[in-house]
């Protein structure tokens, strides 16, 4: 496709996902998709998620104006015709900036992309990182460690494979207990599979307290920060996950918790199974100073969440979107009309950066789907085209403003 007619084809984007392109130019604009197809090309999505069109779609027009060759996603008329009845204003103007770049600024975005070690400006997003201390206290550093055996812990071994950990119980004879802490820095994230099989992925500045081999009643870890877990089954063996003085109990489950300190609750929410979320020692909350009032155990369904106040209070369990809950895991930002301060604390988690705030209204609320791999500049870009914030970045500090 030529520079002309890849500007026609931004121009037209914009009318139609604005809704002022007429029936000619939608026309127009579906052909002219059609031709930037190659035919080794394949689908590579029918998705009806609309956040999810909305990036797959931008990142597609980006790789192809920065020269990359990628796959292209592909989409039915009727799946375009479903992006204009929602507000894609986001992806409109992102279309638009694009396009507007002179070549040399498309060429040097390009290149930051693809070697960010050269422009120290630049503020990349995180990455598989994280320690693990065994229980003699030796530290090993696994997102430079080899791959292979990395240690043995009793008769477990521990292994990395593919990116992740994983402990391989020996002989299942008596042994006293022994526990591994796993930690991710700001700026890290990592994955794991724990003895029984359970897989855990962490989350940025986040640690798990785990035993080498489950060998009692109970398979008991300890959390802080936030964990996405898929529990192995086992009906005779419950699994169980303590944060601070809450508990979550289950058998076989996928479900996230998310307790930072830095936020206002504890989440737990629950994507499959079911769970039993309880105050583990109602006497501790007690003597807090704080009543105990209603239910201090909840009982979760699929697609529900409970929180837990910094009162210690356990709330009645509400729907949520999931997908939203577990974007992190996923690579992706998810909001859905979500508090800026929210927004802005799990950015500075994932990009190692601080954030300050000046005159900004407290109910501001912004929304969208970006990738975690973006740079954060472009991140941010994507959230002041609502135009309700201005974010002006020096070194690794973001500033805030209306």
């Amino acid at each position: 496709m030529s520079v002309p007619e890849e500007q026609l084809l931004a121009a037209l984007a914009e009318k139609f996902l604005t809704g002022t392109a007429t029936a000619v130019e939608q026309e127009q604009l579906h052909q002219l998709y059609d031709q930037w197809m190659d035919e080794e090309e394949t689908v590579v999505s029918e998705t009806k998620q609309t956040e999810e069109l909305r990036i797959e779609i931008l990142q597609a027009i980006k790789d192809r104006i920065n020269g990359y060759k990628k796959v292209i996603p592909f989409y039915r008329r009727k799946l375009w015709t479903f992006m204009a009845a929602a507000s894609i204003l986001i992806v409109a103007s992102l279309l638009l900036y694009y396009y507007s770049q002179p070549a040399s600024q498309q060429n040097e975005v390009a290149s930051k992309e693809a070697h960010p070690g050269s422009h120290p400006s630049l503020v990349v997003p995180g990455k598989d990182r994280a320690t693990l201390t065994l229980s003699n206290g030796a530290v090993i550093d696994l997102d430079s460690s080899r791959a292979g055996l990395l240690a043995q812990q009793g008769n477990t071994s521990i292994i990395n494979k593919d990116g992740k950990i994983m402990y391989a119980p020996g002989s299942t004879g008596k042994e006293e207990t022994i526990s591994n802490t796993i930690s991710t820095p700001r700026g890290g994230q990592y994955q794991l599979v724990l003895p029984d099989g359970t897989k855990v992925w962490l989350n940025a500045t986040s640690a798990l307290q785990f035993p080498v081999a489950f060998t009692g009643s109970n398979r008991t870890v300890e959390l802080t920060g936030e964990a996405y877990f898929e529990v192995a089954k086992n009906p005779a063996r419950p699994f169980i996950v303590k944060v601070k003085e809450l508990e979550v109990k289950v058998l076989g489950t996928h479900f996230n918790i998310n307790a930072y300190d830095n936020e206002p609750e504890m989440k737990t929410t629950l994507l499959e199974g079911s769970v039993k979320v309880e105050i583990a020692n109602e006497e501790k909350a007690k003597g807090k100073g704080q009543k105990a009032k209603g239910e201090q155990s909840v009982i979760l369904k699929p697609g529900e969440q409970v929180s837990l106040s910094q009162s210690s209070q356990l709330s009645q369990p509400i729907p949520v979107q999931t997908e939203e809950v577990i974007g992190w895991k996923n690579g992706k930002f998810y909001f859905n009309n979500a508090d800026l301060k929210v927004i802005m604390r799990q950015i500075a988690r994932w990009y190692d950066v601080e954030v300050e705030y000046r005159d900004i209204s407290p109910d501001t609320q912004l929304g969208g789907v970006v990738s975690r791999k973006e740079d954060l500049r472009q991140l941010l870009n994507y959230f002041e085209i609502a135009g309700k914030v201005h974010f002006t970045v020096e070194g690794r500090k973001i500033i805030v403003t209306r």
